[in-house]
């Protein structure tokens, strides 16, 4: 957009296209946003969307853009492909199907599940503020660190293996329902860390 209103309301703009379809807001703000095309959504600029956005097909590539999204960010099919800009997801992350791809930039989320699909950890920052919640689909840890750095009640609930954890959040990271797995290292720099029960292996 290169000027002129563009009023989202309480709508959904869908991106449906087979190619490579660009995307610069100029500055204004979506509301909902599904991308359900077999080709690639491409930023060229900024994007916030104040509620949803579902990728179930084709790939989201960030691009070396900021993506904020207010609400609930959904990948049931395709890629979502961070960048090396911020992606703050405030809604939280669902993996459902697919992949969600991070990069070298911030990945800050207010809770992750994995039910499906591939979770891969950007080597920057990968920051949670709420729960963890991984029942099925794989998480590739990388040598990358999670950190839990939020001030409300999180847990973790995952068959999956981490390589490092931090927790760096003024409450309680607590471990929920299944053993947790550590490659790297584990630190509790805040806030209290509470195995509740359960087996705790940390390697490093």
């Amino acid at each position: 957009k290169s000027g002129g209103t563009f009023t989202p309301g309480a709508n959904t703009v869908t991106f449906d296209g087979a190619g490579t379809q660009t995307l610069d807001a100029g500055g204004t703000a979506f509301n909902i946003v599904s991308h359900t095309g077999a080709g690639t959504l491409q930023l060229t600029a900024t994007v916030t969307v104040n509620s949803t956005f579902t990728n179930s097909a084709g790939i989201f590539d960030a691009n070396g853009q900021t993506a904020t999204i207010t609400g609930l960010a959904t990948v049931n099919g395709g890629e979502y492909k961070a960048s090396t800009a911020t992606q703050t997801l405030n809604g939280g992350l669902t993996v459902s199907g697919g992949t969600f791809t991070g990069s070298t930039g911030t990945v800050d989320v207010a809770a992750v599940t994995l039910s499906s699909g591939t979770l891969t950890a950007p080597s920057g920052s990968f920051l949670v503020s709420g729960n963890w919640t991984s029942t099925a689909g794989a998480f590739a840890p990388g040598s990358n660190t999670v950190t839990f750095d939020g001030t409300v009640l999180r847990s973790v609930n995952s068959t999956l293996a981490f390589n490092n954890i931090s927790h760096t959040g003024a409450s309680t990271l607590q471990v929920l329902t299944n053993a947790l797995a550590v490659s790297g290292t584990l630190t509790n720099s805040a806030g209290i860390f509470s195995a509740n029960a359960l087996a705790v292996t940390v390697t490093g």
